[in-house]
């Protein structure tokens, strides 16, 4: 795969990503903003995100945006795999997955 190629996927995974996690984070403030009484500002994790987003709570619309920009990179180091995938470029491919590999294993052991 051409490397102008590559990078255009690259540059469009990030900025699609970046856009998605900001307008999320924005809706979820002005949620906030027109009823701020009611929400405990606190962090939540991944199932209290989703039992928030049901129950219109706008801290977890603010803390999804939050994950969808950490995601983001993830998402950056997946359209690189696909795109040396297509390419047939089986070295970029392996490395692409112990990427995802150390991503994933640092993810479960819940390593900084």
């Amino acid at each position: 795969m051409e490397k102008e190629s590559l990078n255009r996927y690259v540059r469009i995974v990030l900025l699609a990503g970046m856009v998605v996690s900001v307008s999320t984070m924005v809706i979820g403030l002005l949620l906030y903003a027109l009823n701020p009484h009611g929400w405990e500002e606190v962090s939540l994790s991944l199932g209290e995100i989703v039992e928030g987003l049901t129950e219109g709570n706008p801290i977890a619309v603010i803390d999804l945006g939050i994950v969808l920009l950490i995601a983001t990179p993830l998402a950056r180091v997946v359209a690189a795999l696909g795109a040396f995938a297509a390419g047939r470029e089986t070295k970029f491919v392996m490395v692409s997955l112990i990427v995802l590999f150390v991503i994933l294993l640092a993810v479960l052991t819940g390593a900084t």
